[in-house]
């Protein structure tokens, strides 16, 4: 729970908030509104008056639908509330599934069980060790530390769960998310367990680990670190012993929403809705103090607390832009001041070239943020700001409620917990292009720089020395691909959502093309930036995923790649290129893809769904002769 902000006086109203927000209809407005509330006042009967709120708006509320299975070895029912609440938070319509504890190998095994017929879009497995391993808990000194029962006891039980996960992944092709096991509350033999030939302690390290190696093997299936959240939040909190003994239910009811925020990462993540912009004040927030008035040698950052808090923090921002997170600052301020702390400053850790985009000035953030989602080309939904001032934080939310807002607590030294605390930013994994993100919006920047520069727009397409690689997905680009596919979302003709197996199952397959487009400039290479998946379909090649990153837009990418199909159409003896638009809320930049190369529209729906063909005798898309083609 965070601690009020600096600055701020009676505890804003979310309750009432909340309320209000749904019943004007402003719908980000209430889900930032429901996310603050149970951040701040996450209780059991917030969890249900949120959950309460979220079923009201029933299906069609404007809410992404995720529909999740749990499949458990104890009581996991009492965590509904919360999880429904805290999808609602994340902009999630949940429908749950739950069979009674002690179902899951039934539910797994059974393909005509309930957990099929359901078909969830992500199935967790909740497994406490002394249900599942009772040889490593309460029967660990019956065995014989040193003998072979220890490990053939963990191996079985691991083996059980990695089949368990690849047998329902080959039936039912959807994420599963598996819980590792987590230390028991006392060790059997106490402080002599270190001691032991094969300690408890390492016995149990050493299975999630092997774990881990085996469910790696299976695509999109993933661990859950159990084991890790318990020992951040304590066992004699985390557990309650009454009523695992009464109910089966061992979690306390106070940390049914810790784990629900830690579901939340990963349903984040697999829906494409990890936040992918961090924008940050300075003054209290890079620094305390002042800068325009404190002057270099006046404001807080050093080897000494409080400055050391603040170099803290901005270890913390860096790590994440090493992960790929894009870095952006919006400060009210003098240019040169800040100009000055970067270039001189001994224990700035962020430097300059650490932003893809800065706002320096002395207007409002909202008018900021917005310069900045222009200037990157991403949706603000995608953007969570950092300030410590209250009033900046609610002018943010009042304009712009997709906008994520993290207000900083008053001590610094809580700086990076109210980061990183919610995993914002989490992925399911790292890519070179992820490393990399930061520096390929520093070379966008300068590409823009120089189309402003040239004469033409041939000019300038001539002048960044394009050379466009386009090659079959492989093993390599398997993840990149599907990573793709999940979070782009303005160049996206479909929005089409796939997992790792949905792309692999069509690797290989005779009718269908699945190609990764890379582009190289002059600033550098920009790695892996488009995707076209088309299904040869009688006599024509039919488009179904065709998606651009941002960070490329408004450089005819889009018009080679389009030629690219063509020319794999004709090579198939193909005579027409088709593909279809569903338009989005995010998708407007795609929306006269079709049109504009000259395909003619074949039908519409009610919907706004249109299908558009090109003839290909008649008018195939030439390649833009200012590419170089790449091997």
């Amino acid at each position: 729970m965070t601690e009020p902000a600096r600055g701020a006086s009676a505890a804003p109203d979310r309750r009432g908030e909340l309320k209000a927000h749904l019943a004007e209809g402003r719908l980000s407005a209430a889900v930032e509104a429901a996310r603050l509330l149970l951040n701040e006042q996450g209780s059991v009967l917030n969890q249900r008056l949120v959950r309460q709120l979220a079923d009201g708006l029933g299906a069609e509320g404007g809410l992404k639908p995720l529909k999740v299975a749990l499949l458990s070895s104890f009581s996991i029912e009492f965590i509904h509330d919360a999880l429904v609440a805290q999808g609602f938070a994340n902009g999630l319509r949940i429908e749950i599934y739950q069979p009674g504890f002690g179902q899951v190998r039934q539910e797994v095994l059974n393909p005509a069980s309930g957990l099929y017929a359901f078909a969830p879009d992500l199935t967790i497995l909740a497994i406490e060790g002394e249900d599942w391993l009772p040889e490593l808990y309460g029967d660990f000194m019956s065995l014989d530390p040193a003998g072979a029962g220890l490990a053939e006891a963990a191996q079985r039980c691991r083996q059980e769960i990695v089949d368990l996960a690849r047998q329902f992944r080959q039936r039912h092709g959807k994420p599963m998310l598996v819980h590792n096991l987590a230390q028991p509350q006392h060790r059997a033999a106490g402080i002599a367990d270190v001691r032991l030939v094969q300690s408890q302690q390492a016995a149990l390290a050493n299975f999630n680990r092997e774990l881990a190696e085996g469910l790696s093997g299976i695509v999109d299936a993933y661990v859950l670190d159990y084991a890790g959240l318990v020992a951040q939040h304590g066992a004699h909190r985390w557990y309650d012993a009454r009523m695992r003994l009464y109910a089966k239910a061992p979690i306390a009811a106070a940390m049914l929403g810790a784990l629900t925020r830690e579901y939340m990462k990963y349903a984040r993540a697999l829906n494409g809705m990890s936040k992918k912009c961090l924008v940050l004040d300075l003054d209290n927030t890079m620094w305390g103090g002042v800068i325009g008035e404190d002057g270099l040698d006046g404001i807080q950052l050093g080897a000494n607390y409080p400055g050391s808090a603040f170099v803290e923090f901005q270890r913390a921002v860096r790590t994440l832009s090493q992960r790929g997170v894009i870095l952006a600052l919006a400060s009210k301020n003098n240019a040169a001041d800040v100009d000055a702390v970067f270039a001189q400053h001994p224990f700035m850790q962020l430097k300059p070239e650490h932003f893809a985009a800065s706002q320096v000035h002395w207007e409002p953030k909202a008018e900021s943020l917005k310069r900045i989602a222009k200037q990157l080309s991403i949706g603000l939904e995608h953007m969570v700001f950092v300030d410590d001032n209250p009033v900046e934080c609610e002018q943010v939310r009042r304009e712009l409620p997709m906008v994520t807002v993290i207000q900083l607590p008053k001590r610094p030294e809580a700086y990076v917990d109210a980061l990183l605390e919610e995993g914002l930013f989490d992925t399911l994994g790292l890519s070179d292009e992820d490393r990399r993100r930061g520096a390929l919006y520093q070379q966008r920047a300068q590409a823009e720089s120089m189309r402003a520069e040239s004469g033409s727009i041939e000019d300038y397409y001539r002048s960044l020395g394009m050379e466009l690689s386009v090659l079959p997905v492989d093993a390599a680009s398997l993840a990149r691909t599907a990573q793709l596919t999940q979070k782009t979302n303005q160049f996206n003709t479909t929005t089409f959502r796939y997992s790792e197996a949905d792309v692999a199952s069509r690797m290989g397959a005779a009718d269908w093309e699945l190609l990764t487009v890379g582009v190289r400039d002059r600033f550098g290479d920009n790695g892996i930036v488009g995707i076209m998946m088309a299904q040869a379909q009688g006599e024509q090649l039919e488009i179904d995923t065709f998606l651009l990153s941002c960070r490329v837009i408004g450089r005819t990418v889009e018009t080679a790649m389009l030629a690219q199909l063509c020319e794999a159409a004709a090579a198939r003896g193909l005579s027409r290129l088709s593909g279809q638009l569903r338009p989005t809320a995010k998708n407007m930049p795609a929306r006269d893809l079709f049109e504009r190369h000259g395909f003619a529209k074949q039908s519409e729906d009610e919907a706004g769904n249109s299908r558009w063909v090109l003839e290909l005798r008649e008018a195939a898309i030439p390649f833009p002769d200012w590419f170089n083609r790449g091997s």
